[in-house]
């Protein structure tokens, strides 16, 4: 059901037939063949195993890490991908298991808890939290109904007439009643900037926006995937059979309402910022070579599945936004990303589970190099409290990548992980 079924048209090869003569004692006479079997070609996945050590790693130790804090902290999935090519680099789920034994294991594994068997990157999908308000900053900006200087006053909890309920902004006391800028608003994540975006736009201005960046939409990844949800009208009355709000747009501008997406669509959502509007089909497959490993049977080339059209003014602020949050002093991820040595763009996330006896879900996506983007990292974790809880994760995987810290020290051997 994994990759061996994926590229099965690749690995499979050509069955032979021959013919053995024996006596009736059992001895051999003649063998020949009838028509010459063809060994199957050899596939390269795009899964960089220091990448996929350091993703796996990290992840179970920060999700095992925060239980001991107290949260619930269930399961989680970290997706790395290259930005110019849509090549996914790691893919993990936490909790996992070990595939050489799945059969000895298998009936402890289907009632271990928090479902190991279950791929949380490709098939489960999760409200964005506010890592969707990036998507919602250029929806505002290519409308024209806000300049990345434009400043709106946040005071605490935003209200719109005829409705009795307001959504606060938890970050208020930061900044108090200060004028926040467009830039300003993302980097410290201003619920109040985002709920006024979704009440100057229209819902299908935010989903069009949304759609382009592949969220809610199938990523093109060769092993099956969750679709998951926008939300908009005809999704509520599907799902919730109730009629679209005010109220609910609102919802939307801060990553709520109904809105679930995979992290391998938040990994590809990370990847078309980073390319300013072009997103490329996400795969596993790096070439196939044929099985003495001389010719090259099939070199995978990206394909571009959509281009959205980003305003200059939209996209100088996303970036500079982005940028603020993982290097500036009230960014939610600078204490993970201010002393690094290479400057990463990033967004964090909460989403409520309405279960107030557990944790919120946290999601964390950036991409690096800021200012000439290589690699985007997207990390989920279930019941693992604020977004920001999961940046070590990303700061791992960023280590492999670039050659620093723990990871870029280790030397994994062939077909081996460390």
């Amino acid at each position: 059901s994994g990759l061996e079924a994926a590229f099965e048209e690749y690995l499979h090869g050509v069955d032979g037939i021959r013919i053995d003569t024996v006596t009736t004692a059992g001895k051999l006479v003649k063998s020949e063949y009838k028509v010459e079997p063809k060994a199957g070609a050899n596939v390269e996945v795009s899964i960089d195993l220091l990448l996929q050590a350091a993703a796996e790693d990290t992840l179970a130790q920060v999700m095992e890490n925060g239980r001991e804090l107290g949260r619930a902290a269930e399961g989680g999935a970290v997706v790395a991908m290259d930005v110019k090519t849509g090549q996914v680099l790691a893919c993990g789920s936490y909790p996992t298991y070990n595939l050489s034994t799945y059969f000895e294991d298998y009936e402890q594994l289907v009632s271990t808890d928090y479902n190991p068997l279950l791929n949380r990157a490709l098939t489960s999908s999760y409200a964005p939290g506010s890592t969707y308000k990036v998507s919602m900053l250029v929806a505002a900006g290519n409308a024209g109904v806000v300049d990345r200087y434009d400043t709106i006053d946040d005071t605490r909890s935003y209200k719109i007439p005829g409705y009795s309920k307001g959504v606060a902004c938890p970050n208020h006391k930061s900044y108090g009643t200060a004028n926040l800028d467009a830039m300003e608003a993302l980097m410290g994540s201003c619920n109040y900037f985002f709920c006024e975006m979704a009440h100057r736009l229209t819902i299908d201005q935010i989903d069009k926006t949304a759609k382009g960046f592949g969220l809610g939409e199938l990523t093109g990844v060769e092993l099956k995937e969750s679709v998951g949800y926008r939300s908009n009208a005809a999704t509520l009355l599907a799902l919730q059979n109730r009629k679209w709000s005010m109220f609910e747009q609102l919802q939307v501008g801060i990553g709520q309402s109904v809105n679930a997406f995979t992290p391998v669509q938040l990994a590809s959502y990370a990847s078309t910022l980073a390319n300013a509007g072009t997103r490329y089909k996400a795969t596993f497959l790096s070439r196939v070579v044929s099985s003495d490993y001389k010719q090259v049977v099939f070199e995978n080339t990206s394909q571009i599945m959509t281009k959205t059209k980003i305003s200059d003014s939209a996209i100088n602020a996303v970036m500079t936004g982005m940028e603020k949050v993982a290097n500036e002093s009230g960014g939610t991820a600078r204490k993970i990303f201010g002393d690094y040595p290479i400057k990463v763009a990033a967004k964090t996330g909460t989403a409520q589970t309405g279960d107030n006896s557990h944790s919120d879900n946290g999601a964390f996506i950036c991409y690096a190099p800021a200012d000439d983007p290589q690699i985007a990292v997207v990390v989920y974790g279930e019941r693992a409290g604020h977004g920001r809880s999961l940046g070590d994760v990303a700061r791992a995987v960023l280590d492999a990548y670039f050659g620093l810290g723990q990871y870029g020290d280790i030397v994994v051997p062939e077909n081996g992980i460390s």
